[in-house]
């Protein structure tokens, strides 16, 4: 059974609204390789039909992953869509076969993609952590108020 939305853990709903698009998608891979384990242990305890749900939360996964990719202006597009493509093509045969080893090669493939993923978070969180936010330029402060009427002054 699929947990209820009553269920849902508020540091992870924070985490999700709060994360980065590069994150979030790392987010998003990394619990469809959660699933594939999770999927694999209901199967080596006969729960096919949860596990049926659970393989139905990875495609709709590997449907937003897929969707998010799809842009004619991106030179990678075209490869990243034919990736997601194949996998949610092999998340269909794993669910009609039921198939140990192709549930291994989807939970494989999608762990090579989280990690790099993860290495494209680390290197973005890097990049803007070494970037400190320019400082606003103002007039001089103490020009603009000087001239005002009563003698205030910004001078302490």
């Amino acid at each position: 059974m699929l947990p209820e939305p009553s269920d849902v853990n508020p540091y992870l709903q924070q985490e999700v609204l709060s994360a980065s698009p590069p994150r979030l998608r790392w987010m998003l891979i990394q619990r469809s390789v959660e699933l594939c384990g999770l999927v694999d242990q209901l199967w080596s305890t006969g729960q096919y039909d949860l596990s049926q749900q659970w393989l139905l939360r990875i495609r709709e996964i590997l449907g937003e992953l897929l969707h998010g990719v799809q842009d004619a202006g991106n030179p990678l597009s075209k490869s990243l869509t034919d990736f997601y493509l194949y996998l949610l093509q092999l998340a269909f045969e794993v669910e009609k076969s039921r198939d140990r080893g192709q549930l291994g090669v989807l939970a494989d493939l999608l762990a090579i993609e989280s990690e790099t993923w993860r290495m494209v978070v680390e290197k973005v969180g890097t990049e803007s952590a070494t970037q400190l936010p320019a400082i606003p330029q103002f007039p001089d402060a103490g020009q603009a108020f000087g001239s005002l009427a009563g003698g205030f002054s910004l001078e302490v």
